[in-house]
């Protein structure tokens, strides 16, 4: 993969993570309810669950804004169950 910058905001629209990660880096986001997760590089990130990988939220360079980052909705939209 490559490197994303990566936004995290709380329920109550406060940026809890921002940063640019490089590729090998990874962030464990807490499992806090109503956080949303913005991205510059949709396709150049890698999503695991449980230490599974799960399929690109995009391509590379695809701005995804304002996703759930919540395992059961990842998992449920990867077509697994959780």
């Amino acid at each position: 993969n490559s490197s994303s910058w990566v936004e995290i905001r709380n329920a109550q629209d406060v940026r809890v993570f921002s940063r640019l990660m490089r590729a090998g880096e990874t962030y464990a986001v807490p499992a806090t309810p109503g956080l949303s997760l913005t991205t510059g590089n949709a396709g150049g990130m890698t999503i695991e669950v449980d230490g599974k990988p799960l399929p690109p939220l995009g391509t590379v360079g695809d701005v995804r804004r304002d996703f759930a980052p919540d395992a059961d909705a990842l998992l449920k939209n990867a077509g697994q169950t959780p």
